[in-house]
């Protein structure tokens, strides 16, 4: 089934793909390999010798869709070369959006949905945080992108480069396009999950979205972030959470 995605306020990035061979993956026990590029290897560190990074924390993510309807929608925010919007391969009647500002991860990602043929993602070149406009963001090499931050402070790399890259703001995003409900979000931006919360708070209280989240103490301060003030939206909200890994939490709707 071809999907047709109407996105306003941003341009969804198509790519042709020059590699001719893949590399084989397996994201989920007990489902079909995925396939990727040979350079989305050479993007931050998640895929290495035929190990994903994260993959406890993805099958937790896959089991949660599984539990859902088949006409989920899901956001991926800060989705490198996909090793969560890949999981849509296992979902073709669910419909994904996947924001990520560098454009060699966006290329890569995008060259990695053709590979396996998944026609339900959407992927928009931008950062997210809680406006619409223009943003830095601070890189490290591109071994370590997936450290990259729009905190002032970066406290895991030397920065090697800064980019302007622009950033959107969910509730705005998901007003332009008209989307109905938002029923899973994952979100790994090295610090800036609370910028993208107060970003999403319309969405949030009208959704009540399940929301994977990184919850790492040095990623926050780069950001100027605590984590009791990420307690305390949550609450606000009407969210319970249970950590999930040493660094992500999984927030629940009462």
């Amino acid at each position: 089934m071809i999907r047709s995605f109407a996105i306003i306020s941003l341009s969804i990035i198509f790519f042709v793909s020059t590699e001719t061979h893949s590399i084989s993956y397996n994201l989920v026990l007990n489902e079909p390999n995925i396939e990727i590029t040979p350079s989305t290897e050479k993007i931050g560190h998640t895929w290495t010798n035929g190990t994903v990074w994260d993959k406890p924390l993805i099958q937790k993510f896959y089991s949660l869709l599984k539990q859902a309807k088949n006409d989920i929608v899901v956001f991926d925010i800060g989705a490198q070369t996909g090793c969560f919007s890949l999981l849509a391969k296992y979902f073709p009647h669910s419909t994904w959006y996947a924001f990520e500002p560098i454009q060699e991860a966006v290329t890569a990602l995008q060259d990695n949905l053709k590979l396996n043929n998944i026609d339900n993602v959407a992927v928009l070149q931008t950062a997210v945080s809680d406006f619409s406009g223009i943003i830095t963001l601070k890189m490290p090499a591109m071994n370590a992108w997936g450290l990259a931050t729009i905190g002032a402070t970066p406290l895991r790399f030397d920065t090697v480069s800064e980019r302007e890259v622009p950033c959107t703001h969910l509730d705005s995003f998901v007003r332009d396009n008209n989307i109905k409900k938002v029923d899973f979000i994952k979100i790994d931006t090295e610090g800036a999950e609370l910028y993208i919360l107060h970003g999403a708070k319309e969405m949030i209280l009208r959704d009540h979205p399940i929301i994977l989240m990184e919850y790492n103490t040095t990623n926050m301060q780069q950001c100027n972030v605590t984590k009791e003030e990420i307690h305390h939206f949550l609450i606000e909200m009407g969210y319970t959470w249970e950590q999930v890994s040493s660094d992500d939490i999984l927030c629940i709707p009462r």
